[in-house]
């Protein structure tokens, strides 16, 4: 990492893009999830545009990870109009006194925006799902913690977020992740059924704390934040299961809304659509990325 930070930062986010251009090619599987996951979403879509983002998609990745060797002096350059704006929002939503909560995804340096949005007096943590490689996992927490970032794990209880919440505090959701069978409700995301997590949902609906929807965008060398309008916590909620999927489905729209505009800067290789309701039946969960990767690997084998 020392090594890196000599390097200025736009020649290694070029290097490491192209590098992660020849991991791409080294990597027929994920090159297929990406794949599958742009043709569900965008069907209408020529071949050469999907190769494109395609492409980008996996470069994405070297660019972020230059940027995060350089995050010390990122952190310690003045604040952009968009971070002050993001600032401002951040603190009138906080007003109320019951906390806030951030929706979000995984859009460009997701990582190193909640880094700029961590202030001295702010408490911010993040939902977490741990990664299979531990040395990742330990240096990404490590990370987070020297910026002032906390994070919650998957089995952080309701109970304990509110607490966190009723101290002025703040909980980033990444709500464009895959949940297993079981964890999660069946909502639409490009006109697809995806398996979607309402922990944000309820969690508005007990604390009565708002949603803020921030999502990082990239616009040429800069990294901007795409604020969202605030969605209100309900008042009175009856039918508590309703509420939380029409809240849930709602978030989704500002995540597909997003990604619409920006759908090069997403994280594609993610399984999103993995997970399928029970009535599509077995042979209906099989996903388009496993038939063309066992094609892949047969013509490979030929």
């Amino acid at each position: 990492m020392l090594v890196a930070t000599l390097v200025p930062q736009q020649a290694l986010c070029r290097a490491l893009e192209r590098l992660a251009l020849v991991v791409m090619r080294l990597d027929p599987r994920h090159r297929c999830i990406v794949s599958d996951n742009l043709a569900i979403a965008f069907p209408e879509w020529a071949p050469e545009r999907r190769a494109e983002v395609t492409a980008r998609a996996f470069a994405n990745w070297g660019r972020l990870a230059g940027e995060l060797a350089h995050v010390d002096k990122i952190l310690a350059e003045p604040r952009s109009e968009s971070l002050l704006e993001l600032d401002r929002r951040i603190d009138e939503s906080l007003e109320a006194g019951r906390g806030l909560l951030i929706l979000s995804g995984h859009t460009a340096n997701f990582e190193l925006l909640a880094r700029l949005a961590s202030r001295p007096k702010r408490r911010i943590l993040l939902f977490h799902r741990q990664m299979s490689n531990d040395l990742v996992d330990r240096h990404l927490t490590r990370e987070r913690a020297r910026a002032g970032l906390g994070t919650l794990g998957r089995g952080a209880s309701v109970r304990e977020a509110i607490r966190i919440l009723a101290r002025g505090g703040i909980i980033v959701a990444p709500m464009d992740q895959n949940q297993p069978p079981g964890r999660g409700i069946f909502v639409e995301l490009f006109g697809r059924p995806a398996s979607t997590s309402t922990f944000l949902a309820r969690l508005s609906m007990v604390s009565g704390a708002p949603v803020l929807p921030i999502f990082a965008v990239w616009e040429g060398q800069a990294l901007l934040a795409r604020i969202g309008d605030t969605i209100d916590a309900p008042r009175d909620v009856s039918d508590h299961s309703a509420t939380a999927r029409a809240l849930t489905e709602r978030y989704t729209r500002e995540i597909e809304m997003a990604v619409r505009a920006y759908p090069e800067q997403w994280n594609w290789a993610h399984r999103r659509w993995k997970t399928r309701p029970p009535e599509e039946g077995l042979s209906a969960g099989i996903t388009r990325t496993s038939v063309e990767l066992n094609e892949s690997e047969a013509r490979s084998s030929g």
